[in-house]
């Protein structure tokens, strides 16, 4: 009874996360540009404004915070966490780039029950690595062991993204008109949604593991399920830096088509979604083909394939299409007077 114990005999070893920060050092500076003034392993991180507040009249901050849910489950089972970092961070800066704004921060947080070093340092490379593609710093983090609170071998990622945006450049959507087009850019798998219900088909009712060839398909599960979520934010503002004017953007991440598009356009309206307008990759054609689930229900789970829609007026079509290129993108649908302000599916 009088045994004394020491914080690692609770199951915590600071010692394991400050080695995994250390590992991902070199990666973590590279993505630092003049204006971050803090260090790792500060309280807080400090990034000056004063260059980037220079080019704007009337600057919006657009702040996002996002989680890439059970697919890190799937990265584990595969011991693959190559790409786990680039969803946490395009998961995010997609959302602030909805808004027509400019990601430039990111933070991160990675949590379980017993962190495991190699694989923390990989997850924050990973974060880096995509931050550094795409001009993103990222200025700070936490690695919490929580035993207890996680299920052993089970990892929490979360990110929280700043953008900044001038106030009259706002995407909003509240331009957008009846006869207005929605163009569609693919996406390459399930992104970070969906996965519970896919994980359930795919590993408890089917049996398969992450290194089987996906029936009827010839690519294995691991690239279905791990495909990394696409960036969209950079191409969000190359279409604004040419001059391309953008009526509404939609994320398409959790709930769908069905619960994201409407967020993109006014109350009074509706989108028409022509389903058959788009190629369905493997991932999306298996799951239609073995869930017993209503079309409604299988678009409000899963993006079927379209990452991003982009509303635009009817005249800007092909230039946008041409900008993005054909092999990305394809019209989808048509916004309609409709005040209940939903997504039809038709096809």
């Amino acid at each position: 009874m009088n045994k004394k114990i020491t914080y690692k005999d609770a199951g915590v070893d600071i010692k394991k996360a400050d080695e995994a920060i250390e590992m991902s050092k070199k990666e973590i500076n590279s993505t630092f540009s003049k204006d971050v003034l803090s260090s790792i392993g500060g309280f807080g991180s400090m990034y000056s404004l004063k260059n980037i507040f220079n080019n704007f009249k009337d600057p919006v901050l657009v702040q996002s915070v996002d989680g890439v849910g059970t697919k890190m489950s799937v990265a584990m089972a595969a011991n693959n966490f190559r790409f786990i970092g680039h969803d946490l961070v395009n998961a995010c800066c997609n959302d602030v780039a909805a808004t027509g704004a400019m990601p430039f921060t990111f933070l991160d947080y990675v949590a379980g029950s017993d962190l495991d070093k190699n694989i923390v340092s990989e997850v924050i490379k990973s974060v880096a690595h995509e931050c550094k593609v795409h001009g993103v710093s990222l200025v700070g983090g936490e690695t919490a062991e929580m035993p207890g609170t996680y299920h052993k071998n089970e990892y929490d990622l979360v990110g929280v993204a700043t953008g900044i945006v001038e106030k009259r450049n706002i995407i909003d959507g509240k331009n957008v008109k009846a006869g207005d087009v929605a163009i569609g850019v693919f996406s390459n798998g399930l992104h970070t949604n969906g996965y519970s219900l896919a994980r359930k088909l795919i590993f408890e009712t089917m049996g398969l593991t992450t290194s089987d060839i996906l029936p009827k398909h010839s690519i294995t599960v691991e690239d279905c399920l791990l495909a990394p979520h696409t960036n969209y934010s950079s191409l969000i503002t190359r279409i604004n830096d040419a001059g391309i004017n953008i009526k509404g953007v939609s994320h398409i991440t959790g709930g769908g088509l069905i619960d994201n598009v409407p967020r993109a356009i006014p109350g009074d309206f509706s989108l028409e979604i022509d389903t058959t307008s788009w190629n369905k990759i493997p991932i999306f054609d298996f799951l239609q083909n073995n869930l017993d689930i209503g079309t409604k229900d299988l678009y409000q789970t899963f993006n079927m394939g379209i990452g991003l829609v982009l509303i635009v007026d009817e005249s800007k079509k092909e230039e946008l299409i041409s900008f993005i290129g054909r092999e990305s993108c394809n019209k989808i649908g048509v916004v309609v007077d409709d005040k209940d302000n939903v997504v039809h599916l038709y096809g």
